[in-house]
């Protein structure tokens, strides 16, 4: 892959958190300015079978960005937080987004993998990944492709996170660029955006 092409022109933030994860989310978007110059991606673990799925409508309440769902096939606009659906799997082509359904409880714990994967693919160097609270190691895969392709890799402080395999995993199998709390990564964010432009 040639990362200095990257079909993703600008920066492409993409966070992955399971349980405990809801707060750090919402504290970290409350810091983004509604300027910020970068596409975000938010996955999570949630059930489809669960009735309280809206996600979307509680981070609108925090966010200065535009908040939505995305839906199969639109292109993917910049200073905007696309929120992944419970009932399918989240990844990029390009700046394309496709929703793949989620038949099984084993691929919804891999949905972060795959939106960290596309990432890095198709984001290279403009990708950024980051890893909150949650269970399990989903992420970890996507999070070291995301390295290798050039981008950087934030993780919640373990000792910050409610529940840590998720962040500690990413600590024990990634060479991350910046271990941080919520607040700490929304700074990290900003600064990574401040010298960018939307394409």
């Amino acid at each position: 892959m040639n990362h200095k092409k990257a079909a993703f022109p600008n920066l492409l933030v993409v966070i992955g958190a399971s349980a405990g994860g809801l707060e750090p989310i919402r504290q970290i978007i409350s810091h983004l300015p509604e300027s910020f110059q970068a596409t975000v991606i938010v996955a999570t673990h949630r059930n489809p079978a669960e009735t309280q799925n809206r996600l979307a409508e509680i981070l609108s309440h925090d966010a200065r960005l535009k908040v939505r769902e995305p839906v199969e096939g639109e292109s993917l606009d910049c200073t905007t937080l696309y929120v992944g659906r419970p009932s399918s799997s989240l990844r990029i082509d390009g700046r394309i987004a496709h929703l793949d359904d989620v038949a099984s409880h084993l691929e919804r714990l891999q949905r972060i993998d795959e939106l960290f994967l596309s990432a890095a693919r198709y984001a290279g160097e403009n990708a950024v990944g980051v890893i909150l609270s949650g269970t399990l190691s989903d992420g970890v895969e996507g999070l070291k492709a995301i390295h290798a392709a050039g981008g950087k890799c934030i993780v919640q402080d373990p000792a910050d996170a409610i529940f840590d395999d998720m962040p500690q995993n990413a600590l024990n199998d990634v060479p991350v660029d910046y271990v941080a709390t919520p607040v700490g990564i929304a700074g990290i964010l900003i600064e990574l955006a401040a010298e960018r432009s939307c394409q």
